[in-house]
């Protein structure tokens, strides 16, 4: 229900719409036969969305619509059946294949592939090939110039989303850490847990790309403190990460596992509460209540301390890796209160 309603999504509701309502009026105006096209078309093409660039966005638009134009005028060309039945599966095989060495270009393939064959089986009358041509190239204009008008709003209303997925992939990543530690049989299947971890920390580092990429192209939409609220967002999720990746160290510095077994609880409870301080965050960005502490956190810390001193000290053969990690965690704390206190009184223009 928040996604529906979403900035965001009103928002490209709004261009679709704008687009569809441009298209029909042209067609009206028209006066042809074949000017249904031109609805098609700008309908189709507005709802591409892939490009992570103003150029690349309307470079895609134009191409996959210009190639859709090409396919279908050779489709209304052809008279012989078996041509045209060897000319869409060719179409058909190149759509596929592009498709599947490139999943990203799935839709721009089906959008081709799609006109190719409603061209063939649509009838066109005698002459005016070019017209449907022409009508189909000015829907994909249509909808390039109102992408024009509306990508940097869009820009603007991702970065929310991007926070929010950003904050997950770290949720993800503190679960896939204190699951090495705390899984009996992590020595004996390192493989699979460090892939795992690895998997969420390649998406962590893909979604802060994206934001870092979409805060550089939103600039023209922000205000100084804005652009401000969002840097000191990305240097917080930055130092974030550093800390987990910090604190992570503990499963190569350690050598004999079933020492975490005598602090097996307290991790429990240190995973726990980071987790449920990342979700005060992600209630604070989709405007919910919450309460953001790092109380407990902090006391599952100091139990972890105290353990330390009382039996870790002794029972491990590495005591000075509990030692860094009693230590990477209180920076992460640390960084966690940071974040309340200055990011988030920041963050209301990420609306």
């Amino acid at each position: 229900m928040d996604l529906l309603f979403s900035s965001l999504s009103i928002k490209r509701f709004i261009y679709v719409i704008l687009v569809a309502i441009l298209a029909c009026i042209g067609m009206v105006y028209a006066h042809h036969h074949e000017a249904y096209w031109l609805v098609w078309s700008a309908f189709i093409m507005s709802l591409i969305t892939t490009g992570d660039s103003f150029k690349r966005r309307v470079t895609t638009i134009l191409i996959t619509g210009f190639a859709a134009a090409f396919v279908a005028w050779l489709a209304s060309i052809i008279q012989s059946p078996l041509l045209l039945a060897l000319y869409l599966f060719v179409i058909t095989i190149i759509c596929v294949s592009l498709a599947y060495r490139r999943p990203v270009t799935f839709f721009q393939a089906f959008i081709i592939n799609l006109f190719a064959i409603l061209s063939a089986c649509l009838h066109v009358p005698f002459g005016s090939e070019l017209a449907r041509f022409i009508f189909i190239c000015g829907g994909v204009m249509i909808a390039a110039l109102l992408q024009m008008v509306f990508y940097p709003y869009f820009i603007r209303n991702e970065l929310q989303p991007y926070l929010v997925i950003s904050i997950r992939n770290l949720k993800k990543i503190n679960k896939d850490i204190f699951t090495c530690l705390l899984q009996p049989d992590y020595p004996d299947n390192v493989y699979l847990y460090e892939r795992r971890l690895h998997l969420a920390k390649t998406n962590f580092l893909r979604a802060l790309q994206r934001l870092r990429d979409i805060t550089i192209l939103a600039e023209m939409k922000l205000s100084e403190s804005e652009k401000a609220s969002h840097d000191t967002w990305l240097s917080r999720l930055n130092e974030l990460f550093e800390n987990m990746m910090d604190y992570s160290q503990l499963r190569r510095r350690i050598s004999d596992y079933s020492t975490l077994s005598l602090c097996a609880e307290e991790l429990a409870g240190i995973s726990r509460e980071i987790g449920v301080c990342l979700d005060a965050i992600i209630a604070h960005l989709k405007r919910k209540k919450f309460f953001p502490n790092t109380n407990k956190l902090n006391e599952y810390i100091q139990a972890l301390e105290r353990q330390y001193h009382q039996v870790l000290q002794v029972a491990s053969p590495e005591p000075l890796a509990f030692v860094l990690f009693i230590d990477s965690l209180t920076t992460f704390s640390k960084t966690m209160e940071a974040l309340y206190a200055n990011a988030i009184p920041a963050s209301s223009h990420l609306s």
